[in-house]
């Protein structure tokens, strides 16, 4: 069954998972964004899923590295569902290189719970977020998160709290310096808009409607019933849990602001969602429950094509 087909993390899993990824993409290009036929057509589309299928991979090695999910592909598989469920978030290219450039972050963020190089751990983890940054603004709220994870790892010192501010101005003093030298800060201040978007009206159609509603009752119910058990479990599982929840409230926050509402928004909510199932499937006794759970994600994102 499919459950126990993702429950290992094998190189013909994450074939399949990226294959299921190309099969979504390809769909929504042929259905919704396809454009006359040329061979720059293609390389752009085809550099654009490279980009994608990288993502993947980082996800993996992140999760892996930290052992998230404790050694299965559920993550990656709801990843890539809803990615296709909200097409959208394949072909906002500012939304998924910032999400690529936050996984980097997230990747120092997770790490921390090792102890070692901190300081260094700290300065790439929000100097990635101020790269984030400049091609989204709304991510410079996962600076947050950083000193979220100071707390939750306990490395709270004075120096370990300039850090971040540090890392997280460097990239943009950089990027100032550019155009005050070139005498174009236009472009620069151009960077710090913030129009919030708090209409969602949007999210009354059908392709929108019942993949949300479906995704907030299985992540909440998900929360609900992993929070108690990792209560009773050791000290880096219940610190990792906490950043994962900070880091859905953070996301969720970055959502709902965000001044396109087309779905690319959802993109925010992937990583941290897709854990949180993933941790729930697995600690699940019965294969039945995953197996239904897995072919209703699979249906959703098959349907909001036909909606």
């Amino acid at each position: 069954m499919i459950a126990n087909f993702f429950n290992k993390t094998k190189p013909v899993v994450i074939f399949t998972v990226i294959l299921t990824l190309f099969v979504f993409y390809l769909t929504a290009i042929v259905l919704f964004k396809f454009n006359d036929i040329s061979i720059a057509y293609v390389a752009k589309r085809l550099l654009v899923f490279a980009c994608f299928v990288f993502f993947i991979l980082g996800v993996n090695f992140v999760i892996q590295k930290n052992n998230l999910t404790y050694n299965n592909s559920y993550a990656l598989l709801f990843i890539v569902l809803m990615l296709g469920t909200f097409y959208e978030t394949m072909f906002s290219n500012s939304v998924l290189f910032a999400n690529f450039v936050l996984l980097l972050s997230w990747r120092k963020i997770y790490s921390l719970k090792s102890g070692t190089n901190v300081k260094q751990k700290l300065f790439d983890a929000s100097f990635w977020v101020g790269i984030a940054t400049l091609i989204y603004a709304w991510s410079l709220f996962y600076i947050v998160l950083i000193y979220l994870a100071i707390i939750i790892y306990q490395k709270l010192d004075f120096k370990n709290l300039w850090i971040p501010l540090i890392g997280f101005s460097t990239p943009i003093f950089i990027y100032f310096t550019y155009f005050f030298y070139t005498d174009n800060l236009a472009v620069f201040y151009e960077r710090w808009l913030f129009e919030p978007n708090l209409n969602f009206v949007v999210y009354n159609q059908l392709k929108f409607l019942i993949p949300i509603t479906f995704l907030l009752t299985l992540g909440i119910w998900s929360i609900v019933n992993l929070t108690p058990k990792f209560a009773n479990r050791g000290v880096n599982s219940k610190r990792a849990w906490r950043v994962v929840l900070n880091q859905l409230l953070i996301s969720v926050f970055i959502l709902l602001l965000s001044p396109v509402k087309n779905g690319s928004e959802m993109f925010f909510i992937v990583f941290p969602l897709s854990l949180i199932v993933a941790l729930f499937l697995k600690k699940s006794v019965s294969s039945n429950f995953k197996n239904l759970i897995m072919y209703l994600t699979f249906a959703i994102a098959i349907a909001v094509y036909f909606l």
